[in-house]
């Protein structure tokens, strides 16, 4: 059966890992003890690993694809639950703060063509960009092609905006993007369209980066995106969302919270002409009185002095503050005025009150509240529709069609505007769902060693995501900072260095063939971390009680036999041989919690005095 698995899908998979992070904190409230919080809490950790090259058909200039079939770090049960494990060095914990939903970066460029946003384009288009489109030239005369960006910018100082309207122009009956010359840097956090710029776009601001957030999130191919607000604000004391003052709340006093709390859901900010029509009389700046509260109003030095001429028309004014919007029902001519008879009644004027006439134009639809003026073309003959003036956005459409009605009785061609359906909430209440923010970003600092957790003086190839890892021996969570992963080698009596990058060989009875590969020695406590452990083919039970694995002069724990010599627990590398005595495991129980995420990279130099700053990009 024909299916479609929308963006909202990919958008809520995003928000639920982005979530895992901190729902201990969300759903426990007050009350939740230490043990609880670790029972319900997600724990992650970045891992590196492999220190030994590429081999085979891969090398460090030709690194594997971990998502092909052929790669040694591929999708399979092997690989995910065995291989990286037996490769992972060390691993640091993950958290909430280290991750945000991210976007793809386009800075606002003078000259290009951007998206605008429509309810009825696909989001896929909205949020791409489109080469080879038909668009309107720089004079907005006629068409050219050229590439349709996205429907988002971050200007110069990190603030992103969304274009709500491109600057449409009808070339040939047809409706053409034009070019974007203003950068866009106004902050208005008030609910509804801002005013377009000189050149006919209109931006809606909508958070700006903050410093932090660029340094962790910021890249040359991303941003960050986030929505300041709880999905359905459990646990929080406060209404609007988790966006008041409380227990939770996440009003942080930003200008993004300002705009998630001003957004209004269903409200009409934008209309797209797509016809002006002809035939119609626009009236501005005409005085018109009244004696009392009623349904009528005179209109001095009315251009057409003829009955019935002004019905069917809208008449717009301001008074102490509030605006007027009204449908002409009937009207007459007489002694140089048009008395006017309105759908409903206008207050008692006062002074000199100043009006706007223009065609009717109701919207119809599923809401309440929409209230809107049109203005004349100011090209020809100004008797075409040429602009919307939104007197009030109303709320709650999910459905609308807007209807201009031809005035008096003259001929002439209707206008065609379509109303543009914001997205749930309203523009600004979800930047995370509006900008499409199902990228992920995982940042991790690698600070020098990490208190000891990670080695500075060897490489590392593979880094990937472990969640609920369990702790060594025992089946209780892990949850510290950090987990030094490679096994720990204690000896005695080595005849020659032992350094890095080499295997270790217990091929006397008891190992037969043990190996393991070092990442790196300290040679002052006589220790060695290795990975990549192999057992050999002998049945004696070694240090972890398992036929073939290593034997320890001293702590061959799984081994009933007494007496072990040296001999037995003497390993060999090139160029020497020394004599285990202890192999302590790493901090982690191996094949414990679950392998979500692998990139391979070229070999990653560590340093003593350096810091890694590693980004991850999970796209859902």
């Amino acid at each position: 059966m024909p299916a479609l698995v929308t963006n909202n899908f990919r958008i809520h998979n995003s928000k639920q890992f982005r979530e895992m992070l901190s729902e201990a904190s969300l759903i426990g409230g007050t009350g939740i003890s230490s043990a609880e919080e670790t029972a319900l809490s997600t724990h992650a950790y970045l891992f590196i690993g492999k220190s030994d090259s590429w081999s085979g058909s891969f090398s460090d200039t030709s690194v594997p694809d971990p998502s092909t079939a052929t790669s040694p770090s591929s999708d399979t049960t092997s690989n995910t639950h065995y291989s990286h494990w037996k490769d992972m060095i060390a691993a640091k914990k993950v958290a909430a703060s280290d991750v945000s939903h991210v976007i793809t970066r386009h800075n606002w460029t003078t000259g290009r063509h951007y998206s605008m946003y429509k309810d009825t384009e696909t989001f896929s288009n909205l949020i791409s960009t489109r080469t080879s489109q038909t668009l309107a030239n720089t004079a907005g005369t006629g068409t050219t092609t050229a590439s349709l960006y996205p429907m988002y910018v971050m200007n110069s100082t990190y603030g992103v905006y969304k274009c709500l309207y491109n600057s449409e122009v009808e070339i040939s009956g047809v409706m053409y993007s034009q070019v974007s010359t203003v950068e866009p840097t106004a902050t208005t956090t008030t609910a509804g369209a801002p005013a377009a710029l000189a050149d006919g776009y209109i931006w809606k601001y909508m958070y700006t980066i903050t410093a932090s957030e660029a340094l962790k999130f910021v890249t040359t191919s991303y941003i960050p995106v986030k929505q300041l607000r709880d999905a359905n604000a459990y646990g929080n004391t406060a209404t609007s969302g988790g966006m008041t003052s409380g227990t939770g709340a996440k009003n942080d006093g930003s200008d993004q919270a300002a705009i998630e709390l001003a957004a209004i859901d269903g409200a009409l900010d934008v209309f797209v002409i797509n016809v002006d029509g002809t035939g119609y009389t626009f009236e501005n700046n005409r005085v018109v009185t009244n004696s009392s509260e009623s349904v009528t109003l005179t209109m001095a030095t009315p251009t057409l002095q003829q009955d019935d001429k002004y019905n069917n028309s809208s008449i717009y004014f301001t008074f102490s503050g509030t605006s007027y919007v009204r449908k002409i029902v009937d009207c007459s001519f007489g002694s140089s005025v048009q008395t006017l008879t309105l759908n409903a009644t206008v207050p008692a004027l006062s002074g000199t009150i100043t009006a706007n006439v223009a065609p009717f134009a109701r919207v119809n639809g599923d809401g309440h509240g929409a209230e809107i003026v049109l203005t004349a073309n100011s090209d020809g003959t100004g008797s075409e529709v040429g602009g919307v003036t939104v007197v009030s956005t109303g709320n709650s459409y999910t459905t609308a069609t807007l209807i201009v009605e031809q005035q008096g009785t003259g001929a002439g061609t209707l206008a065609d505007i379509t109303p543009i359906l914001p997205p749930k909430g309203g523009h600004g209440y979800d930047p995370v769902s509006e900008l499409g923010g199902y990228f992920v970003m995982v940042n991790s600092k690698l600070t020098q060693d990490e208190s000891g957790a990670f080695t500075t003086t060897n490489d590392f190839r593979k880094i990937g995501l472990l969640t609920d890892p369990n702790t060594d021996g025992v089946y209780t969570r892990y949850t510290s900072d950090t987990a030094t992963q490679s096994k720990t080698f204690t000896y005695i009596s080595n005849t020659a260095a032992i350094a890095g990058d080499i295997t270790l060989t217990q091929g006397t009875v008891g190992a037969n063939g043990a190996t393991a590969y070092v990442v790196d020695v300290n040679a002052s406590a006589k220790t060695i971390r290795v990975v990549n452990i192999t057992n050999g083919a002998n049945a004696s039970a070694g240090y972890d009680g398992k036929p073939g694995s290593w034997q320890c002069t001293t702590t061959n724990v799984a081994s009933s036999t007494t007496g072990v010599t040296n001999t037995i627990a003497t390993f060999t590398y090139t160029g020497g041989s020394a004599v285990l005595t202890n192999v302590a495991n790493g901090s982690m129980q191996i094949g414990s919690g679950n392998i979500i995420y692998v990139e391979n990279r070229a070999p990653v130099a560590r340093a003593s005095d350096q810091t890694e700053d590693i980004k991850l990009i999970i796209e859902f």
